[in-house]
């Protein structure tokens, strides 16, 4: 059976520009949550998320590229060039590895609002004629899929994931399948969000993923499993990794970061839709798949990256999953969600947690959960908080991704023997 590595990671997130950038803020325990300044937040229930403000489109994309397209292609744009060069990796026939054989596959929940909600105004205002000629393609999940594709040549498979905030677990999980398949030798997989523009705000307002205390402490407000947890606070951001074949990677003498040793995907089929099944059944089982794709035996799992939402009802049943599926052991293994320190960046929320799920490995330290102070009654998990922890032994590591109407995707992901921190 063919073998998934990593050998290259980009991340543009509310820490900075770079993965050393995001290491270092999780690794802190400090939020960089703040009161949101792209838009008059005033009249929003929350006003806090995770700004990537020092990521500027002009000074990494062409103009031509910034003017037709959203922020959150110009995230993606400039994430994957930055895992291209972590990986050592061009798209050539010739120096690299050949268009026909590397695939891309891209997760997003919002899609391009920023760009739509302006050229909306401008329909309304000023009527149809002032409209941009590429509004279409500019606004839809898929237009970073489709630019990636163009800017790279790429001819291989290309596909967008929206299965909500589990849409960069899928596009990583797909991609790991191509691979296996033999469909690809090479897959630029993650996920990207902008959703810091009104109207997409109001939607996940009214989908109800957004805190509504915390405006007063911006950088405390999304606590995971913390006993004063009332909802998520986003971030924008984006997050992709080089997936690659193993013989094709060890050929070409590509640094490994990691393996991406198994994955699962479920459904809970549950009503009401917007929400999850409430004794964490389903999520339970498919962690256990995870797990016998991978053929570890949950003795074998080191930690824990959680989804970590901060909605009750998720962290909830996030917990009864883990005790469903590790028993006794599920007070020992360590369990963190260090998303809290920068927001849940949606469809790249989950690509960003393997990207530090491995760094962790490498570092034999795990992050702690931002916030996490008291954790909620009956939540007796080994909870990482406060500092960062460091383990003897860091081989393997579980990374849990959920989305409303309850999609459900885990990935076991391992150190790889000749990784360099």
């Amino acid at each position: 059976m063919k073998k998934v590595v990593i050998t290259g990671i980009g991340c543009i997130t509310p820490a900075g520009i770079g993965m050393d950038e995001l290491w270092e803020r999780a690794r802190s325990g400090e939020a960089c949550t703040q009161t949101i300044d792209r838009f008059d937040p005033a009249r929003y229930q929350c006003q806090v998320a995770g700004q990537a403000n020092t990521f500027d489109a002009q000074q990494e994309l062409p103009a031509r590229t910034v003017k037709r397209t959203d922020r959150f292609t110009h995230l993606a744009l400039a994430t994957v060039n930055q895992a291209l060069a972590d990986a050592r990796l061009s798209v050539d026939a010739e120096n690299g590895v050949r268009p026909e054989r590397v695939a891309v596959m891209v997760g997003n929940v919002l899609g391009g609002w920023e760009f739509a909600e302006r050229e909306l105004r401008e329909l309304w205002r000023d009527g149809a004629r002032e409209v941009s000629p590429y509004q279409a393609t500019a606004w839809f999940p898929a237009a970073p899929q489709g630019n990636i594709c163009i800017n790279l040549g790429i001819k291989g498979p290309a596909r967008t994931f929206v299965s909500d905030r589990a849409s960069g677990a899928y596009a990583l999980i797909h991609g790991a399948d191509v691979i296996r398949r033999g469909q690809a030798d090479v897959v630029i997989a993650g996920g990207t969000e902008a959703p810091l523009s009104p109207y997409a705000w109001l939607c996940c307002q009214t989908a109800g993923y957004l805190t509504r205390h915390g405006n007063k402490q911006p950088d405390a407000a999304y606590r995971p499993f913390e006993r004063k947890h009332t909802g998520t606070v986003l971030g924008e951001g984006s997050s992709f990794l080089i997936l690659e074949e193993l013989e094709h990677a060890q050929r070409r003498g590509a640094t490994i970061h990691g393996e991406l040793k198994g994955w699962a995907v479920g459904s809970d089929g549950y009503i009401p839709l917007y929400t999850v099944e409430p004794h964490g059944y389903i999520l339970a089982k498919t962690i256990q798949k995870s797990l016998r794709h991978a053929n570890l035996a949950t003795e074998q799992v080191d930690a824990i990256f959680a989804h970590g939402s901060g909605i009750p009802v998720e962290d909830m049943t996030e917990v009864y999953a883990f005790k469903d599926t590790f028993g006794t052991r599920s007070q020992d293994v360590p369990v963190t969600a260090p998303k809290s320190a920068i927001g849940h960046m949606l469809g790249a929320a989950a690509p960003a947690d393997v990207a530090l799920a491995l760094r962790a490995m490498a570092k034999k330290e795990l992050p702690p959960t931002a916030n996490l102070d008291q954790p909620a009654p009956g939540f007796d998990l080994n909870f990482v908080r406060g500092n960062a922890q460091k383990l003897e032994s860091f081989q393997n590591t579980l990374v849990v991704s959920r989305g409303f109407g309850g999609v459900n995707a885990c990935m076991v992901v391992s150190a790889w023997p000749t990784t360099v921190a």
